[in-house]
């Protein structure tokens, strides 16, 4: 019981920070395209960096979660809380590279340069990139759990 309540506790604390610190990071980016504040083209935007970052984070915690209690049940508290701040930081450099790289997506798929376009207050620009950065999110983020599960020193079995 006492495993399961610091895993909690740990999932709990690494996912607010996360959230937090991306919700500032992308705050900061959007600012000069939110002047004197968001219309709804930025707003749908960032909600979507949210939604994105939020998905990676539930893909990340279910792995981190595991990893946490394998840790805890051998006695290793110091790897549980390593590779717990480890998977949790690389997904969310991943969410701020992934989030990057759907503004060169969508500079791909459409003629309109996107930042002019946010500013102009453009729903469907915004709509599209929002559409293709979630629908990133849920095909990528499996399979980046999958690589970071490699990593954990799991015991060999023998068949």
């Amino acid at each position: 019981m006492k495993n399961e309540i610091i895993n909690l506790v740990s999932l709990l604390s690494l996912g607010l920070l996360y959230l937090f610190f991306f919700a500032k990071i992308q705050h900061r980016f959007f600012q000069h395209l939110s002047q004197p504040k968001k219309n709804n083209a930025v707003l749908i935007v960032f909600i979507a960096s949210l939604i994105s970052a939020s998905v990676n984070l539930i893909h990340i915690a279910d792995l981190t979660a595991d990893t946490v209690r394998f840790f805890l049940k051998s006695g290793n508290f110091g790897s549980s809380i390593l590779f717990a701040f480890s998977f949790f930081a690389g997904m969310w450099v991943f969410s701020i590279l992934l989030f990057r790289l759907s503004y060169l997506v969508v500079g791909l798929l459409t003629p309109e340069k996107e930042e002019d376009e946010l500013l102009k207050n453009n729903i469907e620009l915004a709509i599209i990139h929002a559409v293709i950065l979630i629908s990133l999110s849920f095909v990528i983020s499996p399979a980046l759990v999958k690589i970071a599960s490699e990593f954990i020193p799991y015991p060999k079995i023998p068949f």
